[in-house]
């Protein structure tokens, strides 16, 4: 077994925000063997580390998916296993060309707005094994004012490029077809998904998808046309330096896999 010591104060230092979340996706990954877990925006590295928990022991297969990796390597390499896949690479790009085998479980912590974890989901859904898990962080973070509005019910998030985006969370109610808003939730299930809100530490929710007869059920719920044209509008102010309005994230844009204008 693991000294998880090392990994723990890893977690608790201020640059790692998953808090006590981590070990509920700890309990998550000590549940498989010879599973193959994917993680949408590595970051520092800690969610790839905790899926990395007794990997060889357990022949499991962790891959990272981000626009750099510098923060990963100065931090959470240390505990993943030397299999372990670096795609640099945009994740709905990625999503969209994937050709290898299936996950049990992808971990979603890219850009927290509404176009972009759809515009995954729609690709990255072909790719989870039937009974996997989509885990989604950030997914009870607070809004712009700092606090959760009960009373306004404020779906907003994030301000990027003068223009204010929904949050993660909405994304999550949209694609799955929810009654209600994720974040009214603790745990919710129904013929095609079973679902885990976990609210502290910005919050983490846990889909288990069923059966893979739902996916098309789910994307039916979303228009895709919109999304798509979104998400490509907020691709090109990140990806494109002619763009005026250019956010310069300080990455190396000439080689990351990336398509500025992607079609549902």
């Amino acid at each position: 077994m693991t000294n998880l010591t090392p990994l723990r104060n890893f977690i608790n230092e201020p640059h790692c925000d998953l808090g006590s979340n981590a070990w509920v996706l700890a309990e998550l990954v000590r549940t498989f063997k010879n599973g193959r877990f994917i993680d949408l925006g590595v970051r520092y590295g800690s969610s790839s580390a905790i899926m990395s928990i007794n990997a060889a022991e357990n022949g499991n297969k962790v891959h990272g998916c981000d626009l750099k990796f510098d923060g990963f390597e100065k931090n959470g390499a240390r505990f993943v296993n030397e299999d372990y896949m670096c795609y640099l690479a945009d994740s709905v790009t990625l999503g969209k060309n994937w050709d290898e085998e299936p996950f049990d479980i992808i971990f979603v912590d890219t850009i927290h707005t509404r176009e972009q974890v759809l515009a995954e989901l729609y690709f990255w859904c072909n790719h989870i094994k039937e009974g996997g898990y989509f885990v989604f962080h950030d997914s009870h973070w607070v809004g712009p004012n700092g606090e959760d509005n009960p009373v306004t019910k404020d779906t907003y998030g994030d301000t990027i490029g003068g223009k204010k985006w929904e949050r993660p969370d909405v994304a999550i109610t949209d694609f799955f077809g929810l009654p209600r808003s994720v974040r009214e939730m603790d745990a919710y299930e129904d013929e095609n998904v079973i679902i885990g809100h976990h609210k502290p530490s910005c919050g983490m929710t846990f889909v288990q998808v069923k059966t893979l007869d739902a996916i098309e059920k789910f994307k039916s719920n979303v228009d895709w046309n919109e999304v798509f044209e979104i998400r490509n509008w907020l691709n090109d102010l990140h990806f494109n330096r002619d763009n005026p309005n250019f956010v310069d994230w300080q990455q190396d844009i000439d080689n990351i896999e990336n398509e500025l204008v992607i079609n549902p």
